[in-house]
């Protein structure tokens, strides 16, 4: 009676242990802004920067009541754009973007019965691949999820989020009156979650 006592508790425990782990997956729409400007005004487009782009991302953490951690992987092909003074052009033929972030995030509210208001932060490296070379860049993400209760083991969730990094942009990038900016994305994504 002992052990059967003993291995049900064990079981309950693993089962709850299991059941906080999760893996999922994410597309969203960002937008680029910063990495460089032109000070002087002589070019007709005055800020060089990467292009607005789709990302996917596959995400795997563990949440536990109220806090949980998660690295989430994405990629995407921001390009290059060129852009200032109704000018808008963008080379999608070489820029692209693998990002690996480490996630923390926090429950700081609920919206119905299933629903949870999330704020997420944390540290995200950027690999752009830019003209033949990789320039790697820290920077920092935020985010806001609302998640909820999709299907059984399916969680849904909606994110806008944000991210600031040192510009993307080498020195020897850009012309002498370029000024090179901090790099920020803003973006809205749908994710999908599968919790065992």
């Amino acid at each position: 009676m002992r052990i059967f006592l003993i291995a049900t508790l064990l079981w309950g425990a693993a089962s709850r242990l299991a059941g906080q782990w999760y893996a999922g997956v994410e597309i969203s729409a960002t937008r680029y802004g910063g990495s460089s400007h032109d000070t002087a005004s002589t070019h007709a487009a005055s800020q060089g920067r990467p292009g607005d782009a789709t990302a996917l991302h596959l995400r795997v953490g563990r949440n536990w009541r109220r806090y949980g951690i998660a690295v989430r992987v994405a990629r995407s092909k921001p390009g290059l754009a060129v852009t200032g003074h109704g000018v808008n052009l963008t080379d999608k033929t070489g820029g692209g973007l693998t990002e690996v972030a480490t996630i923390a995030s926090a429950r700081v509210g609920g919206i119905g019965p299933s629903g949870a208001v999330r704020m997420e932060f944390g540290p995200a490296l950027h690999l752009w691949h830019f003209e033949n070379d990789v320039r790697s860049r820290v920077g920092a993400n935020g985010a806001v999820v609302y998640e909820w209760l999709f299907d059984g083991r399916l969680t849904a969730s909606v994110r806008v989020e944000g991210m600031l990094s040192k510009s993307w942009f080498d020195p020897g990038d850009v012309p002498p009156e370029y000024e090179r900016q901090v790099t920020w994305r803003y973006g809205v994504g749908l994710g999908l979650r599968y919790r065992p």
